[in-house]
């Protein structure tokens, strides 16, 4: 149902979103349920859990502590409904932006990337619902100077007996030319494995 407005013109009704389930108490115990709940491997948990804790210092407007300040530091606890204070996106866009210049591209581009899954699975619980990463955009990477594996060597690297999910990475790798932090992002549900397609999230956060 429209209203009307000041001066006449229509306004719609926020429409109010229903959590699917209750909220959890705060933001260390969201990124737990998130790990758990959006399917991430147990090998991928432990970069995931890492990278959301060095955000959740910056989604509480504060700056992550690096190197030798990190070791011990207590991430700050507040609920995850804090996300969506409407003042926290030019904050966060300063911390990040700060982050950057501290450490190497790579890094800090994963753990964008990383964040904005976690972000986007909280908005469909229900529990959030803006996403104060937008406009934060990606760091371009050094030029990469590593030279092409031989087909011989490539040949070689199959034959590795290794885990089958390391080697799964490096053909989703090798076949797709995605970048390691994208195929890393992905979750279960972001697989088709007849058609052996992916759902990523590329650059400036959009979906292909």
């Amino acid at each position: 149902m429209t209203e009307l407005g000041s001066g006449g013109a229509l306004r719609v009704p926020r429409t109010r979103v229903v959590p699917l389930s209750a909220p959890p108490s705060s933001y260390t115990a969201a990124v737990e349920r998130y790990l758990t709940g959006a399917g991430t491997a147990k090998s991928s948990a432990r970069i995931y859990r890492i990278s959301l804790t060095t955000w959740g210092w910056m989604l509480a407007g504060e700056p992550a502590p690096t190197g030798p300040a990190r070791r011990g530091a207590k991430p700050p606890v507040f609920p995850v409904a804090a996300i969506d204070d409407p003042a926290l996106p030019e904050v966060l866009a300063e911390l990040a932006a700060a982050r950057a210049d501290e450490m190497d591209a790579d890094t800090v581009n994963r753990e964008l990337s990383i964040a904005r899954k976690a972000i986007g699975w909280w908005q469909r619980q229900g529990w959030i619902s803006g996403d104060p990463t937008i406009g934060i955009e990606r760091r371009p990477a050094p030029p990469d100077r590593t030279k092409a594996l031989a087909e011989n060597q490539i040949a070689a690297l199959w034959r590795l007996d290794v885990a089958l999910r390391k080697k799964t990475f490096w053909k989703m790798l090798y076949e797709s030319a995605a970048r390691a932090d994208e195929v890393l992002c992905l979750n279960v549900e972001d697989l088709y494995a007849q058609d052996k397609h992916g759902k990523i999230t590329a650059k400036g956060g959009a979906t292909e």
